[in-house]
């Protein structure tokens, strides 16, 4: 779509959409400390890189999960917006 066929809507909406990944990034940046990527050969960045984010991942699926779960062994009621675990 040319950018002069673009509504003010749809400007804005891409703007929050890109606005949400920034914010992903920096958290992910946050949780994993990922501000430094070790540079010693591509392979073993790319090895560290890919075991940060899987870690920050996984973190953030267990605090989600785990916000429905209580330390005295009953489930806590749905928050609304907490995913099912496939």
């Amino acid at each position: 779509m040319p950018v002069s066929d673009a509504s003010v809507d749809q400007v804005l909406e891409a703007y929050r959409l890109r606005w949400q990944v920034e914010l992903t990034f920096k958290r992910l940046k946050s949780i994993a400390q990922i501000g430094y990527v070790p540079k010693h050969d591509d392979q073993s960045s790319r090895a560290w890189l890919y075991g940060k984010l899987f870690v920050a991942l996984l973190s953030q699926r267990l605090a989600r999960v785990g916000k429905t779960i209580s330390p005295w062994g009953y489930l806590l009621p749905q928050a609304p917006y907490a995913q099912p675990m496939a």
